[in-house]
């Protein structure tokens, strides 16, 4: 299986030196593609580093501005919508391993790392894998990917339970850790792996728990039908069917005092979960794992950021809760469910909700609209080659 690994980074990529060493301890090195996003104020030595690695052969790219902006040239409205110093420039990454034609395309953030004790691309390879494996059925439409993890809070002295960044707080419920032994047999389209070390949890529950985290499953599991949980762009694998639908939604919009952010992975992974459902495929939760050394943050100012997207997180359940109908494909599904956001912000109204926030999401709608026609042409391109 061809895998592409993307990642964006504002650093020097000394990460990519364990990556090698891990995939080369496990014989993988023939099976990654690595597109590294740089921006603006991304150092030379990260160039420097991909470059190291490119010389010996492998196919491992660093995505410069000027590259980045070649690329996307046929797509101007959909580069128009890809903001520099930003984390959104991952969607470049995307959407070359797609062009590329990678079986698998992997995202990581710069700040995670393998671990010896589990192989990366072993964990993901369930990609596109049909398999059969106990079901993660939590508690009223979703389950808490955390409680797979022993966490000690140390700012309260002990062991207790945190939900993942972007998990609904009116659908937080300690039923939601449920693990069914009864097993579910499903194709896999989505990888959900974990973290040790400082888990993806909001900066609200970081300042209150000093939350750690280390695995704690002997095995992994396959997400309910029809049951939700939140997706990051740590440690996660998608079947390359699925990126017509993964769209990284565009944060930074400016929201009663607050800016909307922190929320373009979570966004984007509930709404590619619904679009699996609809074709049918299954989420996996649990290896590999990779330990997350987290980039130094400000949480007071994460939790400003967060803070909006937990608001309207909360009124999303009624579209994230609703089923969308079967679907041959995730770019037909995908289209419903940009009609579907269009229709649903059209409606609401209430804290936070004014004309530009509508109007916000009417933007979400036509993004889904213009990524899933950049997949289009990249198909188009393949089929007359």
């Amino acid at each position: 299986m061809k895998f592409g690994i993307v990642v964006t980074t504002i650093y020097d990529g000394k990460f990519l030196d364990e990556y090698f060493t891990h995939f080369k301890t496990h014989n993988n090195l023939e099976n990654v593609w690595f597109y590294v996003v740089g921006d603006y104020s991304t150092p030379a030595a990260c160039r420097d580093r991909v470059e190291k690695y490119r010389v010996q052969g492998l196919p491992w790219i660093y995505l410069d501005p000027e590259t980045q902006e070649k690329f996307l040239a046929p797509f101007p409205e959909l580069a128009a919508e890809i903001p520099w110093n930003s984390d959104n420039r991952r969607n470049v990454g995307f959407l070359m391993a797609y062009r590329d034609r990678c079986d698998v395309i992997v995202a990581i953030d710069d700040d995670n790392y393998p671990c010896d004790d589990w192989g990366f691309l072993e964990g993901h390879r369930q990609v596109d894998s049909t398999i059969t494996l106990p079901t993660a059925k939590g508690h009223g439409g979703w389950f808490n990917l955390c409680s797979m993890m022993q966490v000690t809070c140390k700012n309260q002295g002990m062991d207790g339970t945190v939900y993942a960044r972007g998990f609904p707080y009116k659908r937080r419920d300690p039923r939601c850790n449920f693990i069914d032994p009864e097993p579910t047999t499903g194709k896999v389209a989505i990888n959900a792996g974990l973290w040790s070390g400082d888990p993806d949890v909001d900066a609200a529950t970081r300042l209150v728990t000093g939350c750690a985290a280390e695995p704690q499953f002997t095995r992994s599991a396959l997400l309910a039908p029809n049951t939700l949980m939140p997706i990051n762009t740590q440690n996660t694998a998608l079947i390359r069917d699925a990126i017509p639908a993964y769209y990284y939604v565009k944060m930074g919009h400016p929201i009663g005092g607050m800016q909307l952010d922190r929320f373009g992975d979570i966004f984007s992974g509930f709404f590619v979960q619904k679009c699996a459902q609809a074709v049918g495929h299954s989420v996996r939760v649990g290896s590999p794992v990779v330990e997350h050394r987290r980039s130094p943050h400000n949480l007071y100012k994460d939790l400003w950021h967060e803070l909006a997207g937990m608001v309207i997180l909360d009124d999303m359940l009624e579209l994230l809760e609703s089923a969308l109908p079967k679907s041959p494909d995730y770019s037909s599904a995908a289209l419903v469910l940009a009609n579907r956001l269009e229709e649903w912000a059209n409606h609401k109204d209430g804290f936070l909700w004014d004309t530009a926030l509508k109007r916000y999401f009417f933007d979400v709608s036509r993004n889904i609209k213009l990524w899933q026609d950049a997949c289009n042409c990249f198909n188009r391109e393949y089929s007359l080659s």
